[in-house]
């Protein structure tokens, strides 16, 4: 099976190509950087020029399409928020106009979103695929998002949307970001620390998409997330314990976060219960259901 990944290059990318290709399928990059070492075929697309390889889509059965400015990467400035919703619409429409085109189109679209989608929740709240997406920024970036995904049904596609949380990778992201400070004592809670944060390891992350693409009777929104959920505090904790440090600080207040971060510190002091239910249901068996089992395979060795 041919398959074309959009924002394949980053670290979950990587992740997911070699999960890909250790399946037996054929995945393959669409890139900006065309030096890349890239051990799997890569074609070009300029989404400023709105232009793609004219190669990239042949015989491609899916698309996984995780393109997109990175949203913990600077503050939130107007101009911020407008790259960052800009990247998700412009390079979908790109795609979405390039592939009306074909004769031959892929039968189905897998695009990224995330469990921002639900905006801030009452701590008792479990967020499930079928709830309205909330108002704050993060919310509106996902649910454009995925209005533009939801089109590509109008070309005969099947269309699927995976709602991820806080991928734990021991490589990079959030859990390296959160492991450093630990490491030479500064680690903390953030903000009160009750905060949900709604994550999976990377190789569930890699299994549940997967699964999505395989199941070919699988549409619409799922949640990737692991079955049971974890505060900030306890998520600090237990990096600790598995690290062997100390945690003697007192939390970062909220105040600090957002004077630091700005709007952007919703992302570390928000957070909310989502549900894994459907992808559950679906037939995915998660192999890390526990944040301290995945952060003993990810952390117990360093």
């Amino acid at each position: 099976m041919n398959i074309l990944i959009t924002g394949g290059t980053g670290l979950l990318g990587q992740r997911l190509v070699d999960f890909l290709s250790n399946l037996g399928m054929s995945p393959r990059l669409l890139s900006r950087q065309m030096d890349l070492n890239a051990v799997v075929p890569k074609f070009e697309w300029d989404i400023k020029k709105m232009s793609i390889d004219s190669e990239a889509l042949e015989n491609v059965e899916v698309v996984i399409h995780l393109a997109g400015a990175n949203v913990a990467e600077g503050r939130w400035t107007d101009q911020r928020k407008k790259e960052i919703i800009a990247s998700r619409i412009a390079s979908t429409k790109l795609l979405y106009d390039t592939i009306e085109k074909l004769a031959e189109k892929p039968k189905s679209l897998i695009c990224a979103s995330a469990t921002g989608f639900y905006g801030i929740q009452d701590f008792n709240h479990e967020s499930i695929e079928e709830d309205n997406p909330g108002t704050d920024f993060l919310a509106q970036v996902c649910e454009q998002w995925e209005s533009e995904a939801n089109q590509f049904t109008k070309l005969g596609m099947r269309v699927v949307k995976v709602r991820t949380g806080v991928v734990l990778d021991e490589s990079g992201g959030a859990l390296q970001k959160m492991a450093t400070p630990i490491k030479i004592f500064a680690g903390a809670a953030l903000g009160t620390g009750k905060q949900i944060v709604p994550w999976i390891h990377w190789k569930d992350w890699c299994g549940a998409v997967g699964h999505l693409v395989q199941n070919k009777d699988l549409s619409g929104a799922f949640n990737l997330v692991a079955p049971q959920p974890v505060t900030n505090a306890e998520l600090t904790r237990l990096i600790a314990k598995v690290i062997r440090r100390p945690l003697f600080l007192p939390n970062v207040p909220s105040f600090v976060l957002k004077i630091l971060l700005g709007e952007m510190s919703s992302i570390v002091l928000n957070g909310n219960k989502v549900s894994s239910e459907k992808l559950q249901t679906s037939g995915y068996q998660f192999e890390y259901e526990s944040v301290e089992q995945s952060l003993s395979e990810l952390l117990g060795r360093h």
